[in-house]
C-alpha cells in the first residue's frame, strides 16, 4: 500500500498477530490445518472472524482486492507448507 499506513500497524508482534486476526480472521484447525499443534499457537489467542477485504481498505480497486486476498492467500499456504511438518 503505498504512501499509506501500514495494514497491521502493531507495536509488538503480538499486537501485530492479533491486528492480523481481527481482519483475516482467527486460524483453526479447520482454516488451516494443525495451527492448533503449532509450539506458539495458544487456544487463548482471541477469535475473531475474516473480514471482507473491500470494507478493510475501501479506496483500493477490485483488482487490488483481488491481488492483496491471492497474496494473503499463498502466504499462509506458504507458511502452513513449511510447518506441516511439526509436531
Amino acid at each position: 500500500m503505498v504512501n499509506q499506513p501500514p495494514l497491521f500497524p502493531g507495536d509488538s508482534e503480538i499486537d501485530e498477530l492479533f491486528k492480523i486476526f481481527r481482519v483475516m480472521g482467527t486460524p483453526n484447525d479447520e482454516t488451516w490445518p494443525r495451527v492448533t499443534s503449532l509450539p506458539d499457537f495458544k487456544s487463548s489467542f482471541p477469535k475473531s472472524p475474516p473480514k471482507d477485504l473491500a470494507t478493510v481498505v475501501p479506496d483500493l480497486e477490485p483488482e487490488g482486492i483481488d491481488h492483496l486476498s491471492v497474496s494473503f492467500g499463498f502466504q499462509l499456504f506458504c507458511f502452513h507448507m513449511l510447518t506441516s511438518n511439526l509436531t
